[in-house]
């Protein structure tokens, strides 16, 4: 008995812990440009106003779950600071699910807030990265209609692919490498959203795609470069596509799914070409012509009509990094990883020899799989009839 007494006091606790009620959980982060440095924004949710069960976008007596506080100062950590000193809780960036830079501080560079990143333990190297056309703070003016949270839209474009997907490891990892990537690009829009009490509002999406070359933001992709740029990531996931159809040039839809991918170079002597290979599965969900799906060689048609589609959209992508003289999609690292002789030599003049002399080969497969229980166009058929005595 008296040694498990001894061994009781010779316990003792974590003496540098602090309690989950003392703590300010920060799921995003928002940051802008500002006169003398940057301002930071950051988001929390509010225990407080956060009822059991409910599943609205409120918490108590109407007021919202979840706060921004805003602070200016010469850098992120400072800025970070000012924020500490008036809150009452211990910020923490553990649950940060997103981080949202505005356009202005990304054509200067983003190295300082990957900086300020790398160095915080607790940060989550899986939270999303994205920038806003104008401010960042922007977000703030978004109505919660599908969601709790305004942050939990932005994780639902990730984890849905309707965008370029880009974490905080992904800029990491690409600012070892030169600091050439792609990071999404959210658009903002007035709309009337009648179910509101205040009906016309401000509605989030995404568009495009922001191209950086060695950390700054250099020019951007429009929404089918984007899409195009998902295709050569092999992270397309249930898009819709429509073509026309060659019988009578009405628009044919479908949903393609099973992407794959593969990136194959080749150099010989001086010149560099990078095959690219991909290939999707199609099923059809809506006709507006009268093609006769039953025929193979109608179907054979379509196919070859949708991979010409993605065929141009992966090379407009392709065409717009290479203006831009940024590799945002780690061509380079192929050539390492087949040529590694070759790469030692060309490595340092990389940037140039992607924007002037590397060729692209890209073919594309898609093959229809599914018509649906319907294989003619559904069409109301407009059937007479003599009525009797008439």
């Amino acid at each position: 008995m008296s040694i498990g007494l001894l061994l009781l006091l010779v316990l003792s606790g974590c003496w540098n812990s602090i309690e989950l009620n003392d703590r300010a959980f920060v799921k995003m982060i928002m940051i802008d440009k500002a006169e003398s440095g940057m301002e930071v924004t950051l988001a929390f949710p509010l225990p407080n106003r956060l009822i059991p069960g409910q599943a609205g976008g409120s918490g108590g007596q109407g007021q919202n779950p979840f706060t921004y506080v805003s602070k200016k100062g010469r850098d992120i950590g400072e800025a970070y600071r000012f924020i500490q000193s008036d809150l009452s809780r211990k910020i923490t960036f553990g649950q940060t699910t997103v981080i949202i830079i505005g356009s202005a501080l990304a054509k200067e560079g983003i190295q300082p807030i990957l900086e300020f990143v790398a160095r915080e333990p607790r940060f989550h190297i899986n939270a999303a990265v994205f920038v806003a056309p104008e401010k960042a703070q922007a977000i703030a003016a978004v109505p919660i209609v599908f969601e709790r949270f305004p942050f939990d839209i932005l994780v639902a474009y990730s984890k849905q692919h309707l965008t370029v997907q880009t974490t905080v490891k992904d800029s990491l990892m690409a600012s070892f490498v030169g600091g050439d990537m792609l990071i999404p690009m959210l658009h903002f829009e007035t709309k009337t959203i009648p179910t509101e009490k205040q009906s016309i509002m401000k509605w989030m999406g995404t568009d495009g795609a922001a191209i950086f070359k060695q950390g700054k933001m250099v020019a951007e992709l429009n929404t089918n470069e984007m899409r195009g740029a998902l295709w050569i990531q092999e992270t397309i996931k249930d898009s819709e596509i429509t073509v026309p159809s060659t019988k009578d040039g009405k628009e044919v839809s479908f949903i393609v799914k099973n992407n794959h991918t593969t990136i194959k170079p080749v150099v010989s002597g001086d010149q560099i070409t990078m095959n690219i290979y991909t290939k999707a599965d199609a099923d059809l969900i809506s006709s507006e012509s009268d093609i006769n799906f039953k025929d193979g060689k109608q179907r054979a048609i379509l196919e070859n009509d949708l991979a010409r589609l993605v065929e141009d959209r992966m090379s407009k992508a392709i065409t717009k990094s290479q203006g831009a003289g940024a590799d945002v999609f780690q061509f380079g690292n192929h050539i390492d990883w087949n040529y590694p002789h070759k790469w030692s030599e060309i490595e340092s003049q990389w940037r140039t020899i992607y924007a002037k002399r590397v060729k692209f080969n890209i073919q594309s497969r898609i093959v229809i799989k599914h018509l649906g229980t319907e294989k003619n166009p559904l069409r109301i058929r407009n059937n007479t009839r003599t009525e009797v005595g008439a």
